[in-house]
């Protein structure tokens, strides 16, 4: 979506309401609503952002301020991941907010403004980090490739020092385009952080496209911390560490890639063939996959459905939170092939998006053995009432109504009605907008929004794939239902915006 188009959205995210005082479009200060999130403690912030909802704030203004609060307060270490969930999290935050109903939008961004508060006192009692003061500027600034090459030099030595300052001076002469066109880059250079870094990289644009440039020096500095978190290995650039293995060894087969391999046929076959590889191969196997079936005119889209595919299997074989990572990173590194306009950038996404899925894989103890398979998932008969077709509007409600029939335990009950229901004909829209409601009511943590958001857009960048559907089926392994508790801090939320 580009700043048109969330202009447009934010029309009608602006209107957001669950009674008629709400929805004004009065603007706001966005740093005096920041220090409010960031000063006010936990058990009081639901009541005063409420007031402040009930006093004409946008939701837009909201979301700008608890993006950059997040980054003002939660670092990505030690880990890119557990409490940097706060900042990973926000732009699966805002597409479940344009996808659920009226009556729900407000409560995606308020779960996300607690879920801010916890991993806020979390840091401050693990290591009392804020975001330092702004670097300071070089004078006179300095030129644009001049500007890139510090920044690619800081990030090549893992010095993190170097970037912080190297980040604000390009992101201050140059294009977000082409501030971006270099972090796509380095956001997939390793498996530290199990795909997080290329989520990272993800959030910081989408964020920075719905809600202006002029909030990018926060943004791309915490960015910019995440993909130099080497954890506890010696310092990258100075010796050859596993983890960076794959970067290396695809930089390297990037170059055996044809001319006009954008231009591959699509191919389901092709797409079956590099689902095998990527059950049972190695880094190097899976990334040669890639290459060979571009040497033999294969589109990316056919890669790309193999990739989403393999993610989906893991995680019905083992219905875990690792395991999701491998639709999460790779929904990424697909957004980000979608958005570069470099070739090079493009090939190496696609490369390592290959590569990370053994490296899933060989974390699952359950996938050891081998992994359950989307060709084999049988679809289940859906209850509709008698003589009405699944996929007709007259049978929408009650078909659904049996999809989501399931209980906590029956998952893969859940799955077979969910793929009988969608090759049945039924309409993928009202799957999704249950899911959310869903997501609103029950959510306790921030991998249930972004693996939903995932999930979603993989469906829906796949149009011609003859996998979509099991994939989106598959979904169940980890979606929200009726299976999951309501959560008391959402229904705290509502009774405030209702009162």
């Amino acid at each position: 979506m580009d700043r048109r188009d969330f202009l447009s959205a934010a029309g009608t995210v602006a209107t957001l309401s669950l009674s008629s005082s709400l929805g004004r479009t009065a603007p706001a200060d966005i740093y005096d609503l920041l220090g409010l999130l960031e000063e006010t403690p936990r058990s009081q912030i639901m009541e005063r952002v409420v007031a402040r909802i009930r006093s004409e704030l946008r939701y837009e203004d909201l979301l700008a301020a608890l993006t950059l609060a997040a980054v003002r307060n939660v670092q990505p270490y030690p880990d890119v991941g557990f409490k940097y969930h706060a900042v990973m999290v926000l732009q699966a935050i805002h597409h479940t907010t344009l996808g659920v109903a009226p009556a729900e939008r407000w409560l995606p961004v308020l779960w996300a403004v607690d879920n801010f508060k916890e991993e806020q006192a979390e840091e401050l009692d693990a290591s009392g980090w804020t975001m330092a003061a702004r670097p300071s500027a070089p004078t006179p600034a300095p030129s644009p490739d001049r500007a890139r090459s510090a920044l690619a030099a800081a990030l090549d030595n893992w010095d993190l020092e170097a970037a912080d300052a190297a980040v604000v001076n390009y992101a201050n002469v140059a294009e977000p385009r082409e501030v971006f066109e270099l972090l796509w880059q380095y956001g997939t250079r390793d498996f530290r952080g199990i795909g997080h870094k290329t989520i990272t990289v993800q959030n910081a644009h989408r964020i920075l496209t719905l809600l202006g440039w002029q909030h990018r020096e926060p943004v791309l500095r915490s960015t910019v911390a995440a993909l130099l978190n080497h954890y506890d290995d010696p310092n990258p650039a100075t010796v050859a560490l596993q983890e960076d293995a794959a970067w290396r060894q695809n930089t390297e087969l990037r170059g055996e890639i044809p001319e006009g391999w954008l231009e591959g046929r699509l191919d389901s076959a092709a797409s079956a063939e590099m689902l095998a590889a990527l059950r049972e191969g190695d880094t190097l196997e899976t990334s040669r996959a890639v290459v060979g079936l571009l040497k033999d005119g294969i589109s990316p889209a056919s890669i790309w459905h193999a990739l989403h595919a393999a993610g989906a299997e893991l995680l019905m074989t083992d219905p875990g939170v690792v395991p999701l990572h491998a639709q999460t990173s790779s929904n990424s590194l697909h957004y980000a092939f979608r958005e570069s306009k470099d070739m090079a950038t493009q090939q190496l996404m696609l490369l390592q998006g290959a590569a990370f899925i053994p490296r899933f894989r060989a974390m699952s103890s359950l996938a050891r053995g081998g992994v359950a398979r989307l060709d084999e998932l049988e679809p289940l008969p859906v209850e509709t009432p008698a003589g009405i077709p699944t996929g007709t509007a007259a049978a929408g409600t009650d078909a659904l109504d049996d999809v989501f029939s399931g209980g906590r335990g029956e998952r893969s009950q859940v799955i077979g009605k969910a793929l009988g229901y969608l090759e049945a004909g039924g309409a993928v829209q009202p799957i999704v907008d249950r899911v959310r409601h869903y997501l609103a009511e029950t959510a306790t943590n921030s991998h249930h929004y972004k693996f939903a958001e995932a999930v979603f857009e993989n469906h829906a960048w796949s149009q011609r794939s003859p996998w979509r559907d099991r994939y989106l089926a598959a979904g169940f392994a980890y979606f929200n239902g009726p299976w999951n508790r309501s959560n008391p801090t959402m229904q705290e939320a509502r009774e405030l915006l209702q009162a």
